[in-house]
């Protein structure tokens, strides 16, 4: 738990928002995880840092999407998943295949991304299989483990082909040695000096290796082993070019509508928009032209864009300017002084990258102190939900399909059963059996949508609670926004039946039950889904629907279970029609005082009578009961909807 705030981890799959920005992501992430001193600029430079280090500033503005609906690429969406771990500052992250899924150019692109942050300080510990050697040589250290776990190699990436063909074995030409070092761990590569050789072997020989290392090295201070310090390829010009044209591809397919494979001034103006989030003055447009293209040129090609840019890294550019200027003689390598090394200007550089109050980088906060030290104070309980309730109502703004599909079931629910009831059954306007069916058809119908409150993204709550996210928090942040949907799809179900069944009754008078159904309905709907995986759901509601309202609570068989003292308990605080059927005919009654002079409805007047009005009990009295037992029934089941939330899929959430 102590660890949780200076650490970061990034699983597997790309576990992200779906309908939130990628700006939003990153800045949310920062909010809610970051530290609690933070001010709202500082919270601005965060989010900018993480979007120009992942390169992800350019879609920044973009919906992450999902597999339906497709938004961001899946490299992208990949950079996203990593920089919502990059807003909380860790000091050390752990990464689980990050490059899974991507091509070889995009994996070297995020694994460039992280070693960038490393050079701030940051620490990156990852799992990656069947990396080019390309990729591998990237990392200071790599861990080779054999079958069970046990340390094959251990040390720099670059010394890693060098250890083993020292114990004997040969790589195969043309052959990627990262792929040569896990045919050699499983035993498929043969040992010319080891006749009989395992793979067990390669154990006990690097803790041999290990040990002489060790004596050759001696012992630090306190005793410590000294280790020199690792090594790790840098990039080549040709990745670096190959990054920095994957990269351009999309905004230039964007800009270049005509697909002439040209940027004039106006088009170049739009491209370096795209990219850099802000529009240059014509005059640096006008001056990026003449420097990337020959003078006679009036456009400049993808090729002279990426050669120039990528020449940037040189101590002199591919500039056409400056090529045209020593032809003449005006200036030449002679007038010219190399750039200073990186190590020779760090010190200016990290001047230059603090900001002027102070503020610093994303791996600021990771130099070396104690465990409170590098663990900020994270946002409090009250905190955590202002800023949980305004991403949920960024959310929620962002659902108006699925909110359009239930009002529209909702409502043709509500055309069907007022059309029914009143122009072809023509029931009394206090049958309880209608009221049955009204209070029935919007409980199962507002269960089911409340089921993706907690169901559809699980996985999200599960990161964000590992991350450290208050649980409470999130709940009732989650349960206030839905509420106003229930609110609202349980106006639209009443009022359309009302409109066309004229019950000749207040309609305010009327809602009234419904609106203790909806809040009961909406609570079995968020307990269901946080103990239910998310394809049973709908199952599970309609079933659960079906009994404690259709049956439970059907008012020609309740007399029998109210007989029984303990089914009478049992049904009162389950069933919900139990309570909402008797608050409707009561209402109804007390309103319309009904003397049917057809025996049928006589019989049945009689019946639900005996069932919703006890004797030596005023009706207020009676509504006022039943409005009690729904609001506890709805309080409990939230209750136990947090519990199933908390304590659920534990082993996810740690």
């Amino acid at each position: 738990k102590e660890l949780k705030g200076f650490m970061g981890f990034v699983p597997q799959d790309d576990i992200v928002h779906q309908d939130l920005t990628v700006r939003e992501q990153i800045q949310f992430s920062v909010r809610l995880r970051g530290s609690t001193d933070l001010s709202k600029r500082r919270i601005e430079f965060i989010t900018e840092d993480v979007l120009n280090v992942m390169q992800i500033d350019h879609i920044q503005n973009s919906i992450v999407g999902s597999v339906e609906n497709r938004g961001i690429s899946g490299g992208q969406r990949k950079r996203v998943n990593i920089g919502l771990e990059l807003a909380a500052e860790p000091t050390l992250l752990f990464l689980d295949e990050p490059t899974s899924g991507l091509d070889s150019t995009s994996s070297l692109a995020v694994c460039l991304s992280l070693q960038k942050l490393c050079q701030l300080g940051m620490t990156s510990i990852m799992v990656i299989h069947q990396p080019r050697y390309s990729l591998f040589t990237l990392f200071d250290e790599v861990l080779l483990l054999g079958k069970g776990g046990e340390t094959v190699f251990l040390g720099s990436s670059l010394e890693a082909k060098e250890y083993f063909e020292n114990l004997g074995f040969e790589m195969p030409q043309n052959e990627n040695p990262a792929d040569w070092f896990m045919d050699v761990l499983s035993g498929e590569v043969h040992n010319d000096r080891i006749s009989n050789f395992k793979p067990d072997m390669l154990f006990e020989m690097w803790r041999r290796r290990h040990e002489r290392q060790d004596l050759e090295a001696g012992a630090g201070p306190n005793g410590r082993l000294l280790r020199s310090a690792t090594k790790s390829r840098v990039l080549s010009p040709e990745e670096d070019r190959a990054i920095l044209w994957q990269n351009l591809q999309e905004g230039w397919d964007a800009v270049d509508t005509n697909k002439d494979g040209v940027m004039d001034e106006e088009e170049l103006k739009e491209l370096l928009a795209h990219c850099a989030a802000m529009v240059p003055t014509d005059e640096v447009v006008r001056e990026l032209m003449e420097r990337m293209a020959p003078a006679d040129d009036k456009a400049v090609t993808k090729k002279q864009f990426v050669d120039y840019l990528s020449s940037l890294s040189d101590d002199v550019a591919r500039d056409e300017k400056l090529r045209e200027a020593d032809a003449l003689g005006v200036t030449g390598p002679h007038a010219r002084q190399p750039l200073p090394s990186m190590k020779e200007s760090s010190d200016e550089e990290s001047t230059a990258y603090s900001s002027d109050d102070g503020m610093s980088s994303i791996a600021s906060a990771n130099s070396c102190g104690t465990l409170q030290e590098l663990s900020p104070e994270r946002p409090g309980f009250m905190k955590q939900f202002q800023i949980l309730t305004l991403r949920r109502l960024v959310q929620w703004w962002r659902m108006n399909r699925q909110r359009g599909i239930f009002v529209l079931a909702l409502a043709l629910g509500g055309v069907v059963l007022g059309v029914l009831d009143g122009y072809i059954t023509k029931t009394p306007s206090w049958d309880a059996m209608s009221y049955l069916n009204l209070h029935t058809c919007l409980a199962l119908l507002l269960s089911i949508f409340c089921l993706s409150v907690f169901g559809n993204d699980q996985p999200v709550f599960w990161r964000e609670s590992a991350s450290g996210i208050n649980v409470q928090s999130y709940f009732m942040a989650k349960i206030l926004i839905n509420t106003v949907d229930v609110v609202l799809m349980t106006f639209i179900f009443t009022t359309v039946y009302f409109l066309i069944r004229q019950p000749y009754i207040s309609y305010w008078r009327f809602i009234i039950p419904f609106i203790f159904t909806a809040y009961t309905a909406a609570g079995w709907g968020y307990f269901i889904s946080t103990i239910v995986p998310p394809q049973h759901g709908p199952f599970m509601v309609s079933l659960v629907s079906f009994i404690i309202c259709g049956l439970l609570g059907n008012p020609s068989t309740l007399a029998n279970f109210m007989d029984i003292h303990i089914m009478d308990i049992a049904v009162s605080a389950v069933s919900i029609s139990r309570w909402a059927v008797q608050m409707s005919f009561l209402i109804a009654y007390s309103r319309l005082h009904p003397d049917p002079t057809d025996l049928r409805d006589q019989a049945m007047l009689n019946t639900y009578k005996a069932v919703y009005i006890v004797e030596g009990e005023s009706y207020g009295r009676s509504i006022g009961k039943a409005c009690i037992w729904l609001f506890v029934m709805g309080f409990v089941l939230r209750s136990l909807s947090f519990l199933g939330l908390k304590y659920t899929n534990r082993s996810k959430q740690v």
